[in-house]
């Protein structure tokens, strides 16, 4: 929606007028350049000062032509004329060294007021945007401590945006003097007693807008604050005031480039100089250049470039106008839209934190990250085994929801592994293939081998779309060397570890097997029972440290096969 009030009560070259689809587009957009190739921008007529300084210049090239062919025809008509005193270049040197001056002098202080208005609309829109954020931020707490708030905390917030979108696009159209230009959040979701109230200050009592907007504004925090929509103590609360004001003091500085022009006396000396110096330039040039090209030339040069500057340094005064070169104040609006509604989003709410995986120890994190960019510097400070790979998250090719793993998933997963070398193959995302392969729908095989190869063909390539990296490449001999010694160690403290597992759990069952043994019941009842050549007496010192030797040929290290549930074992004779 555009802002369809009154205009403001400050004066303007362009105030009250509406502003036309070509009007439109000048305040949209700004001169956008490149210095790579040259002749494109010399002749580059948009936003050039060419033509019009060329209607002053050209007049002077064709005096200069005219004054030499009088001067073939009539070879006296410089004496009878009076033109003779006139040839000499001093007059012509002074008159053109105080317009240099003059001229200098207007374009540094045009320039110095573009830069201070461009600086100034940063500022107003840096402040205005910070009393939104400070205001959305502190109504965290009170949904969190009364749930029952959260209506009234979601229409405060469209609130104070809707205001503060329309205040700012009514401060840029009153600097600039073209009403109903700028686009405005959702002006029309206000409800009808605000629009009533808008239209009344600003139509039929010429209040200034912008500070009726400030003022409702103001209201609208305090009364927020009063009713606990608004949960932070009043001392911290008093930024947001503080924050409203610098931003409209930074208006009103703003205003004063546009109310304040160029001193009249200096514009008016100027105008002088610059037609004595149109004047004065073909007589001089024709009396020392005798030639039919080079000296219309020669004069249609410096008045070219004097006329030049002084339209430069108009253009500069006033940049917020509807010229070429001024700044483009609907783009400084929609940015400030495009903050706004970020304010408004569904998980603006979100408190920051970091995952269960993310390094703490500040001397492992160190050893992870270059703080240097010399190739020498970067190998001693950090290894290439430990070195993490670059995640571009705000790339647009970076995914974090995919058909099968996100690319954020895949990179923390493969780096948990210390060993794996990431920086040779992939110095950043932009080498690694980002579009996963889409999830085909399953077709049923016809036979058991069609679905064998079918699913071999489905499985995720280990080069492919499946990982985040590319196919490996070909290693020298010492780069294989490494590789293999460091896989041989690793494998072989694997297999001891196996082992030790092994041989713990054969001795825990033989452990337990034996206590069985001991356990079962005899004839006499306290008889032992021979094992292997060995008696072994219940009453002995116990099973601790007790390992039965090996069987021997033929025997076995259980009970009997045949032996039935609850029989007894009858004792050997030694």
């Amino acid at each position: 929606s555009r802002s369809h009030f009154g205009s403001s009560s400050s004066p303007g070259r362009l105030q009250g007028r509406q502003p036309s689809a070509a009007q439109a587009h000048l305040l949209s957009e700004m001169i956008d350049y490149e210095e790579d190739w040259l002749f494109p921008l010399l002749f580059k007529l948009e936003g050039s000062v060419y033509v019009r300084s060329a209607i002053f210049a050209l007049p002077s090239a064709i005096a200069t032509l005219a004054l030499l062919l009088c001067e073939r025809w009539y070879p006296d008509y410089r004496k009878e004329s009076g033109m003779v005193s006139l040839d000499s270049s001093i007059l012509w040197t002074a008159t053109t060294a105080v317009l240099l001056f003059m001229v200098q002098f207007r374009t540094r202080q045009g320039l110095s007021r573009f830069w201070e208005g461009t600086g100034l609309l940063h500022q107003m829109k840096g402040e205005w945007f910070d009393t939104v954020s400070n205001c959305v931020t502190f109504t965290i707490g009170s949904v969190k401590k009364d749930p029952s708030k959260k209506e009234d905390v979601e229409r405060f917030r469209h609130t104070i945006v809707r205001l503060m979108s329309l205040c700012h696009g009514s401060a840029l159209e009153e600097i600039s003097g073209m009403s109903g230009s700028l686009e405005t959040i959702d002006v029309c979701g206000l409800n009808s007693a605000t629009l009533k109230h808008l239209k009344d200050c600003v139509d039929h009592h010429k209040f200034n807008k912008v500070e009726v907007l400030l003022h409702l504004v103001q209201s609208l925090i305090t009364t927020s604050h009063e009713e606990g929509i608004i949960a932070i103590p009043p001392p911290i609360l008093s930024r947001v005031y503080q924050t409203i004001s610098r931003g409209y003091v930074n208006l009103l500085n703003t205003k004063k480039i546009t109310d304040t022009k160029f001193p009249f006396p200096y514009v008016q000396l100027i105008i002088a100089l610059l037609l004595l110096h149109t004047c004065l330039t073909p007589i001089v040039v024709s009396a020392v250049i005798d030639h039919l090209v080079w000296a219309p030339l020669l004069a249609f040069v410096p008045v070219f470039g004097a006329h030049a500057l002084n339209f430069i340094a108009i253009e500069l005064e006033d940049p917020f106008g509807e010229d070429d070169n001024d700044l483009p104040l609907a783009h400084f609006q929609a940015e400030m839209n495009n903050c706004l509604l970020m304010l408004l989003h569904p998980n603006t709410d979100i408190i920051a934190g970091v995952s269960d995986k993310c390094i703490r120890d500040f001397e492992e994190l160190k050893s992870t990250v270059c703080v240097c960019t010399d190739d020498e510097a970067l190998a001693a400070t950090v290894p290439v085994a430990r070195r993490r790979v670059s995640v571009q998250l705000f790339d647009p090719n970076f995914k974090l929801i995919g058909s099968s793993k996100s690319n954020l998933e895949q990179v923390v997963a493969s780096m948990e592994d210390p060993h794996l070398d990431l920086s040779k193959d992939c110095e950043s995302l932009d080498d690694m293939p980002l579009n996963l392969p889409q999830e085909a729908e399953p077709k049923t095989p016809a036979s058991f081998e069609e679905g064998k190869e079918q699913e071999l063909n489905e499985r995720p390539s280990t080069t492919g779309g499946g990982r985040c990296f590319p196919e490996p490449k070909l290693m020298h001999n010492k780069e294989l060397e490494t590789v293999l010694v460091k896989s041989m160690e690793e494998f072989n403290h694997s297999l001891q570890c196996w082992t030790r597992t092994m041989e713990e759990q054969v001795r825990e069952l033989s452990n337990r097997f034996s206590f069985c043994a001991l356990n079962l019941p005899t004839e006499n009842g306290t008889s032992p029972l021979r094992v292997d050549s060995r008696t072994v007496h219940s009453d002995a010192r116990g099973i601790a440290g007790w390992a039965p030797a090996a069987p021997a040929r033929g025997t076995g290290t259980g009970p009997p096969p045949n032996l039935k549930a609850g029989a007894r074992i009858e004792p050997r004779s030694s």
